[in-house]
């Protein structure tokens, strides 16, 4: 595999991980809205907390979407900093080799 082949698979997957943040984003936006009062519950929920542990579920699934797409989405950018970094060395590589390389 070529540098620029090795950079460009780091853009790719980067790409990849944007994705899956946007997708995990949208569901957690998804589940913000399936909130629901202990009306929309059967009476029973008055006495069984019922209502209580769906509004406590439903946040831990929103919190999980919200980490994963804040997660997925650091990453994708850790990614584009390693091209970023490996771009920039190899061009110092470069420059430096061209600076004291004397051809025959």
């Amino acid at each position: 595999m070529t540098m620029q082949a090795a950079f460009e698979a780091l853009t790719s997957e980067a790409s990849e991980w944007d994705d899956t943040s946007r997708a995990l984003s949208d569901a957690a936006t998804t589940v913000s809205g399936l909130q629901l009062s202990a009306a929309q519950f059967s009476f029973v929920c008055f006495m069984t907390g019922i209502d209580d542990s769906y509004a406590q579920a439903r946040q831990h699934v929103e919190d999980v979407l919200t980490a994963g797409a804040r997660e997925t989405s650091q990453l994708a950018d850790a990614l584009r900093e390693v091209r970023r970094d490996f771009e920039s060395t190899d061009q110092q590589v470069v420059s430096e080799v061209q600076s004291v390389w004397i051809p025959e």
